[in-house]
Parts: structure tokens; C-alpha cells; sequence
């Protein structure tokens, strides 16, 4: 089976971590019909994309060619988890410097806006990761080692 190298994993998830990138931006846009919304949006969610990239992106790019092997709803999940963990980081760690005194509730009110919102950015991060991948080595059948693929038996 041929699976795609490390470069080729890593311009993959660049290329779907660019188009979260946008679909964030213009989903913020949408939501508040606000086109500064957009644009601060876009500086905005670079520093959460990168942790989150960081978190959920650079296992999945280590686990390799393996990742194909796997049902999309599991790396969507993993995405997800991601995007969840990123917006819920900053609350946790300001409850863990305040020694609890800081009222940390995780009700169904809370959960269902921003950590909702970021679940399904990272999960759609990690789905057009794996479709990317995936066509990463259908065109590693073809094009062979040119296309900065290996054989792996």
C-alpha cells in the first residue's frame, strides 16, 4: 500500500488547517452578518487554529499512512476533541491558577455554544485532512515515487 511521507502529511494538514481557517472566519461572519466580524475573526483564530493544529493535527500527521485505515467518524472525533479541548484550555487553566476559587461550571448552556462551534471546526479540519490524505495516495498509485509517496508492503 502506498502511503503519502511526511512532507506530503504535513502540506495536507496545512492545506485543511487553511480551510477551517476561512470556513471559521466566514461562519462568524454569517452568524453575527457582520463583515468586521469576519475580518477580526481572521486574526482572531489563528492562535486557537495553531494549538489546536498542535493538539489534534500533529498526532494524526504521526500516526502516518495508518490514519486511512481508520473509519472517518474516528478522525473526525479526534478533530473534534480537539477543537473542544482548544476553547475549554483558557477556562481551565484560569481555574487551576485561581486554586479553585473561580466558578468553573460546565453546564448544557455553556457546552452547546463555542465548544459545540470549535467540535465542529475540528472536525471538519480532520475529515478534509483525511480526504486529502486519502487523495494524496490515490495519486501515489498512480504517479509512484515522483509524487513524494513510499511503498510500504
Amino acid at each position: 500500500m502506498a502511503t503519502p511521507d511526511v512532507g506530503s502529511r504535513i502540506i495536507a494538514s496545512l492545506k485543511a488547517l487553511a480551510i477551517c481557517w476561512v470556513l471559521t472566519a466566514a461562519a462568524i461572519g454569517i452568524y453575527t452578518h457582520d463583515i468586521a466580524a469576519f475580518y477580526t475573526s481572521l486574526l482572531w483564530s489563528l492562535p486557537l487554529l495553531g494549538v489546536g493544529w498542535i493538539l489534534a493535527g500533529l498526532p494524526l500527521i504521526s500516526v502516518g499512512g495508518r490514519v486511512l485505515r481508520w473509519p472517518v467518524v474516528l478522525v473526525a472525533v479526534i478533530g473534534a476533541v480537539g477543537g473542544v479541548v482548544v476553547i475549554l484550555l483558557p477556562t481551565a487553566m484560569l481555574w487551576a491558577y485561581s486554586r479553585g476559587t473561580e466558578h468553573f461550571r460546565l453546564d448544557w448552556a455553556y457546552l452547546r455554544r463555542w465548544p459545540l462551534f470549535c467540535a465542529g471546526i475540528g472536525a471538519c479540519g480532520a475529515s478534509v485532512y483525511y480526504w486529502l490524505l486519502a487523495r494524496a495516495a490515490a495519486r501515489a498509485g498512480e504517479g509512484g515515487a515522483a509524487s513524494g509517496v513510499t511503498e510500504i508492503s
